[in-house]
């Protein structure tokens, strides 16, 4: 054999051998091409979506608010009575700062109290609420409070799956979505408020349901947060076909009608909120623990909302969804 030539099948069947395996390749091709066609989780699934972000307002605020001086001897203002003269001050030298208060200079107080020995209990037990904050953290403590914070966002993630029979609570998120003006906080609360009483108006119908939340220390962190969830939710439903977000709207008709063919109908609902301070939620792994994260999600005020999204899948009254289709897209439920 020359250098460089490939060697020649030697017999018949090697040939007969080869061209076997090309048809075999080229046959499971063709037949998974035909499976995924005819696979219905593979067609697409209709979706409704309205909400909003206020993340600008409220960082223009808070920039806002920032520039106004609130120190505590500043100002003109008096405090308890006090002038300008005879406020606390900071005094820093060199690596250290001394802190002057009234009663050594203002003749205020008698024998190291008055308002200073007030002042010292305050701080006192600032810190001791903090350190049992803290440790009530650390051992899981659930007790649903927003806990102020400078700029500290909490981002919320609830889904709840219910019966098709429910097809009531697809129409009462329609009407939402073409009522609500999704371009100020009041309109987002407005969405957040209705959609949690629809939900909570139908517990029978809920079957699963799960609900994460992550604590942001800051508001371009939580408009991260807020918006790598829109996006991860978004993509599992292939056709928007009502939206009404951030003070736009459109609306469309699906394209790919179908049958159940009486299978079990499901119907997913996944509320997205961001909110100032520190927010608790339960897993969401029973009825009770639906109840309870409806509750805290109800009793968020307005001030406090900063970004709400409702997503629906299917939103199309032509089409359905299985529990298998259900699963696969939210393998994060839990059977309540």
């Amino acid at each position: 054999m020359r250098p460089g030539m490939q060697e020649e099948p030697k017999s018949f069947l090697d040939r007969l051998l080869k061209l076997g395996k090309r048809g075999l390749t080229i046959a499971f091709v063709v037949l998974s091409v035909a499976a995924l066609c005819a696979n219905p989780a593979s067609a697409a699934r209709s979706g409704g979506r309205v909400g909003g972000s206020s993340f600008g307002s409220a960082r223009a605020s808070s920039s806002f608010g920032g520039s106004r001086s609130s120190g505590f001897g500043g100002g003109s203002s008096s405090f308890g009575g006090l002038s300008r003269s005879h406020t606390p001050s900071l005094r820093a030298s060199g690596a250290s700062a001394s802190f002057m208060p009234v009663f050594l200079g203002g003749g205020y107080g008698a024998g190291g109290g008055g308002i200073g020995s007030v002042l010292v209990w305050v701080v006192v037990a600032a810190v001791a609420f903090g350190a049992f904050q803290s440790f009530m953290d650390s051992k899981g403590g659930d007790r649903g409070l927003l806990e102020a914070g400078a700029d500290r966002v909490s981002v919320v993630k609830l889904q709840v799956g219910l019966l098709g029979t429910a097809r009531g609570m697809q129409r009462d998120l329609d009407r939402i979505a073409s009522r609500a003006d999704t371009s100020g906080p009041s309109g987002l609360h407005y969405v957040l408020q209705e959609t949690v009483l629809g939900l909570a108006r139908n517990p029978d119908q809920c079957i699963y349901g799960a609900a994460t939340v992550s604590n942001e220390r800051s508001l371009d962190g939580g408009e991260d947060a807020f918006n790598r969830l829109s996006m991860e939710e978004r993509g599992k439903v292939k056709e928007e076909t009502l939206v009404n977000y951030g003070g736009r709207s459109r609306s469309g008709s699906y394209s790919n009608q179908r049958s159940s063919n009486g299978v079990q109908e499901l119907i997913v609902v996944t509320i997205l909120v961001a909110v100032r301070g520190g927010l608790k939620m339960p897993r969401v792994t029973s009825g009770e623990e639906l109840k309870t994260a409806l509750n805290r999600l109800g009793a968020i005020r307005s001030e406090q909302t900063l970004a709400v999204e409702v997503l629906w899948t299917p939103q199309d009254d032509t089409d359905y969804y299985t529990k298998d289709e259900m699963m696969s897209d939210f393998p994060a439920l839990n059977n309540l």
